[in-house]
Parts: structure tokens; C-alpha cells; sequence
């Protein structure tokens, strides 16, 4: 419903408001600094979640790693297209759509929430859009490929933060110290990876290499662990990682970085179930707008479902009821901040609402219309092949 009010509203806007609105000029309407007020009300809402699960642990798989770091996150991207109009401030990778945004998120693996965001052009490297929060002391990230950079490694290690990233190919660190491999140990320390292994010097134990490596960059260095584990098509998977082996073995650091795939839930959730696949918008106060309501929705979804657990009478929500009602009035500030601004056209909350709603059912019945042209263009096809 929110998605048909906002993000197609100015298809009904003659017929609703009395006014002659083209889509530019309905979005427009969403500044650059009411898209920042729906992205603190959105922190808010996350914040909400948070205090109503409190020091629960939902994942089993998440407990021994909540032993040993303060949080465990993943960091990681997701793009969505736009349309021609936003490629000046948010350009794709892509000819046939040159306009397309990222949105960078931090997600703690404790309740599947960012922990920081932003939005940028799709052409922004994960790396230089790596939230701050991913080097705090005491935590554990995982990154995806995006985010391999020896120097971000090294501001992690500096700052007490770990990390867990798959290891690039062309990413050739030198050997310290052999713990798990055959060959020549010794002969090892100090040759690139690459060349310890095409000489034979360094070998697989057991489906296994575990190894100490120096990470250098610009005169910087640091100590951190390469593993190497046997995939299930007998490929080799790479992992650089500072956890250390009292804590992960090898076999366990390639178990632990396939939590990363959690994300991609918060990534399916926002797209496919609140409808950030279908942002219509072009500038960029109306984008960063609709993707901070699309990020409240999600949350009031999670609230909704931690108050049917305490109805349930399951202990860990004991907060939740309290948790969605400040999130329903949150959520009830864009509305009312937009009929705030309406207040000179002699709109209403009530009316903009009501608004919102027939904008609902004749989008609605629009779509069904659409339907029944296209199932008797098919029909019509059909009979003429005949």
C-alpha cells in the first residue's frame, strides 16, 4: 500500500488532489533533507528492535563467535536500477541502464539489522563505502570480494577489529609460518603464497593448508592467517582471516563465513517484500526517501512478528509491544511531516491519507486493467496463430 501511494501516487494526483503534477515535480517534493529524516527515523526504528530483543542469541550457530567478539557483522552491498534521469548523480556500470544506486549495509548477525548504511551511486567500490562501525574493537566482519583492500586489513588489525574475507587470487601475501601443510616448512617462510605452491614448497594436509602471512601495504604491515579448505567439487577455497585457531580451526573458518548468506535475506526481504525493486524516484532526496521507508517497514514487520512471540508467551520479547507502538508513531511522522508541508494547499493528515489510500485502489484496478489488455492481446495472438 505504501509502495502504490509513494511510489506511483502522481499517476492519480489530477484526480485525487486537483492539481496537475508530472512525476518530476511529485518527487520533488522529497528534499534531500526529508530523505535524512526518514534515515534517522529509520535508525530509530532499528534501534527500537534492538532493545526489544535485548542480549538474546537467536542463531545457535552465532554462540561460540558472541563468546569471543563484542558483535558478529557481515558487510555487504546490494545495487538497484533507476531510471535515465538519476544517472548524473548515481551512475551504473551498465550501458543499456546507465542509472543505478548501491546501498552499502553493516548488518549485525545478531538480529539480521544494520548496524550503519548508505546509499551511493552504483559505481562506488564497497571498499571506500565501508562504514566505520566495521572497524570497531572487539568485532568480527565478514566482507565479500568487494571489500578487499590491505589497507582497510590493516586499519582493522591497527584498531583491535577482525575480519573474514575470501582471498583474492591475484591477493599473493608471503608465508610466515606453516601450522597445517606438507613440503618444506621452513623453506616456505618468507615466499609469496603463489610461489610456495606452484614450487611445491607448500602443500595440503589433509584437504588443508593453514599458514601465518605478512599483509604489506605502503610501509604498513601486519600478521594475519591464510586458510585453504577443500570444497565440495574438490575446488580450493581461500579464506584471509585475523580469528585466531584457538578460536576457529580451518574447517570452522569456512563454516563460519557462510553465515554471510544471512544478508541476502535482509537484501530479498527489502526488495521482494517491502518493494525496493520498485522505486520509481529519480532524484536523490526521493530515493534516499523511499529506501529509509522501505528499511521502517522492515523493521515494523520484525517488531510485529517479536510481539506474536510475546503473545506466544516465548520469554524473549518482553519489550516488543512497547518496541511497536514507538514504531508505529515513528513510522506515522512521514505522513504527517508530508501533510505539514501540504498544510498550505489546506491538506489535511486525515485527507492525505484517505488520499494515499484511493491511490491505492486505482493503482490497483490500473494493474488488473493492464492484466486483462495484455491476457486478450495474448488471447488475440493465439487466435491469429490459428
Amino acid at each position: 500500500m505504501a509502495r502504490a501511494g509513494v511510489g506511483r501516487g502522481h499517476s492519480g494526483g489530477r484526480a485525487l488532489t486537483g492539481q496537475k503534477l508530472s512525476p518530476s515535480a511529485f518527487f520533488e517534493r522529497f528534499s534531500d533533507a526529508f530523505g535524512q529524516l526518514m534515515r534517522e527515523v529509520a535508525s530509530r526504528a532499528i534501534r527500537a528492535v534492538r532493545e526489544a530483543v535485548g542480549e538474546d542469541k537467536p542463531f545457535n550457530e552465532l554462540g561460540a563467535l558472541l563468546d569471543e567478539f563484542t558483535d558478529v557483522q557481515v558487510a555487504d552491498s546490494t545495487c538497484q536500477l533507476l531510471r535515465r534521469l538519476a544517472a548524473d548523480w548515481a551512475p551504473s556500470t551498465s550501458e543499456a541502464r546507465p542509472a543505478a544506486f548501491k546501498w552499502h549495509a553493516l548488518v549485525s548477525l545478531r538480529d539480521e539489522l544494520p548496524v550503519a548504511d548508505d546509499v551511493t551511486s552504483q559505481r562506488t567500490q564497497d571498499t571506500r563505502a565501508l562504514p566505520e562501525e566495521a572497524l570497531a574493537p572487539g568485532t568480527l566482519t565478514f566482507m565479500d570480494l568487494g571489500c578487499t583492500d590491505t589497507g582497510r586489513y590493516l586499519d582493522a588489525i591497527e584498531a583491535g577489529a577482525h575480519f573474514l574475507v575470501r582471498l583474492k587470487a591475484q591477493h599473493d601475501p608471503k608465508v610466515l609460518r606453516v601450522h597445517v601443510g606438507k613440503g618444506e616448512r621452513v623453506r616456505a617462510r618468507g615466499m609469496r603464497l603463489t610461489d610456495a605452491l606452484l614450487q611445491g614448497v607448500l602443500k595440503e594436509e589433509g584437504g588443508v593448508i593453514d599458514v601465518d602471512v605478512r599483509l604489506e601495504k605502503h610501509g604498513r604491515t601486519a600478521c594475519a592467517r591464510v586458510v585453504a579448505v577443500e570444497g565440495p567439487q574438490g575446488e580450493r577455497r581461500w579464506y584471509l582471516t585475523t580469528v585466531g585457531r584457538e578460536v576457529l580451526t580451518a574447517h570452522e573458518v569456512a563454516e563460519a563465513y557462510r553465515l554471510r548468506w544471512r544478508v541476502e535475506l535482509l537484501f530479498k526481504a527489502l526488495k521482494s517484500g517491502v518493494g525496493m525493486s520498485a522505486l520509481r524516484a529519480t532524484r536523490p532526496g526521493a530515493v534516499l526517501s523511499l529506501v529509509y521507508a522501505k528499511v521502517i517497514a522492515l523493521v515494523l514487520s520484525r517488531l510485529l512478528e517479536l510481539s506474536l512471540r510475546q503473545k506466544a508467551g516465548e520469554p524473549d520479547s518482553q519489550q516488543a509491544t512497547g518496541r511497536l507502538a514507538l514504531v508505529l508513531a515513528l513510522a506515522r511522522c512521514a505522513p504527517l511531516l508530508l501533510s505539514h508541508a501540504m498544510m498550505s494547499r489546506g491538506v489535511t493528515l486525515e485527507q492525505l491519507e484517505e488520499r494515499i489510500l484511493l491511490i491505492a485502489e486505482v493503482t490497483a484496478r490500473s494493474l488488473q486493467q493492464r492484466r486483462e489488455r495484455e491476457r486478450r492481446k495474448r488471447e488475440a495472438s493465439l487466435g491469429s496463430g490459428g
